[in-house]
This record gives structure tokens, sequence and C-alpha cells, in this order.
């Protein structure tokens, strides 16, 4: 960018050589930049005009000296805050647009210290967080034959293999996840409950007279066979019952349905 032999003169053509080359370096930001460095060099030139002759020479060669320090220190921060924004955005975080503007209006020093904050916060949201909970958990749900969801169950498979930890900005979403699983727990105890007491109720609430092939006693013994052999089938079964007794009211004529909801009602107070 320099222009020697304009330099060297004393006349109205170095005065233009520098004036263009110091409007080449405000469009390149170097004020933004630099604001004192600019300023010292606009400074200069102004104060090489009110001088004589040789005067004015030494001081348009001080101010040209400036005006390449200041262009090469400009190139070489610019190169680099645009490596860091092209590796910041190769690990995967995003860079605000606002940083790409300010850049090239040349706020550099603001520029480099955004980056470095992201990078800090990139590092800080990829550091693992335990949870300890995910085996005691998944295993919980192992245990009582707990139904999850499909998506709730790949979740907890996907925790339990990277060994009960997540990344820190994962972290909102494992809590969400621990609370599905807890509330598919409860809903298992819950229908445990419920199961264990029908199986109860329907065996102690046999007609004393009853033969052995009387239907309600061949129904409770169906019942307790089945609840030795796989009690999730009998929560299963019951909670069929009780959707089956829902439809069935939902299906029922108006005139019906108070009779039909006092039945649900008497199941579900034998039920517990």
């Amino acid at each position: 960018m320099s222009e020697p032999g304009a330099m060297e003169d004393g006349g109205p053509g170095a005065r233009g050589a520098h004036e263009a080359r110091m409007a080449s370096l405000r469009e390149a930001g170097a004020e933004a930049f630099d604001p004192a460095g600019y300023g010292f060099v606009a400074a200069l030139l102004a104060r090489a005009e009110a001088l004589p002759g040789g005067a004015r020479e030494k001081i348009r060669e001080r101010a040209r000296q400036r005006i390449e320090l200041l262009e090469g220190a400009l190139g070489v921060a610019r190169a680099e805050a645009q490596r860091e924004m092209c590796a910041l955005r190769e690990a995967g975080a995003d860079v605000p647009p606002d940083l790409v503007e300010a850049l090239a209006r040349g706020e550099i020093p603001r520029v480099r210290r955004e980056l470095r904050r992201a990078r800090r916060e990139l590092a800080r949201d990829r550091a693992d967080v335990a949870v300890p909970w995910v085996a005691r958990l998944r295993g919980e749900a192992e245990a009582r034959g707990a139904q999850l969801p499909d998506d709730v169950a790949r979740a907890l498979d996907h925790l339990a293999a990277r060994g009960g930890v997540v990344e820190r900005a994962a972290h909102t979403g494992a809590v969400a996840l621990r609370s599905a699983v807890s509330s598919a727990l409860l809903s298992a105890s819950a229908e445990s409950v419920r199961a264990t007491i029908a199986v109860a109720r329907a065996t102690d609430n046999l007609p004393d007279a009853a033969g052995p092939y009387n239907g309600q006693v061949l129904a409770a013994r169906a019942l307790s066979a089945m609840a030795e052999l796989s009690p999730a089938y009998v929560r299963a079964v019951v909670a069929a019952a009780d959707d089956l007794a829902a439809v069935s009211l939902r299906l029922a004529p108006e005139a019906q349905r108070p009779k039909a909801r006092a039945a649900t009602k008497r199941r579900r107070a034998a039920a517990g």
C-alpha cells in the first residue's frame, strides 16, 4: 500500500497519498481496532501541514511509519480472529452474525473476547456431569417389569451405556428423563397394589356354598395362579378390565350410564 515516490515528494502528492491510506485504513476498520493509534497518525499529519519544508517531511515520514505499523497490526489481528472464528465453527459452536459484522468493522479486541468466552462456554457445556440415578432407576424398572415408553427406554439405555454421565448441555434432558422413569415406576407400583388387592378380594368374596366349578371360584383361582406365575400379567389384566369398563360406560345408552357408572365404582372400590 506504500507509495515511496509520493511520500518523498514534499508537495500535495505526499499529502494526498497519506490521506488515501488513512481513508483505506478507516474503511478496513483501523479506527475501531486501535482508536489511539489511528488518532495519533491523524494528529501527526495535521501537525505536518502546519510546518515548513524539512520539518513537515520529518513528521510525514513518522506518520508513514506509524501507518505501516497500524496496517500490519490490523492485518495480523484480523487473520488471528478469523482463524479463531473458523475453529469455533468447526468445534460445533454457532458464531453470532453480529460478531462477523464486528470483525468487518475492525472491532477485533471485542470479537476475540467474545470468541474466548464462547470457547469457555462450549468446553463447559461439553464437560460430563454424573447422573448416578441411572443404574438404580433402570434396575428398578426391570425388577418391577415397568412398561416404559419406547423413547424413554431408549434414552435410559443410552445413558446406561455412557456410564451414567451426560454432557452438561444435556443435563436438563436427563432430569426430564428421570421424572418420566419415576412416573412410570410410580404408575407400576400403583397398578401392582391394585392387582394384589383385586386378587385378594376375588378370593375373599367367594360364596360359601360355591362348588369347585362355580364361575366365580374358577375366576378367583385363575387370578391367584396368574399372580404367582406372572404378577405383571395380572396387572395388565386388571388394567385392561378397567379400560374395558371405561369403554363400556362410554358406549352405554344414557339411561344405563348411571347404573354402569355405579358398577364401575363398585369394581374399583373392590380393587382398592
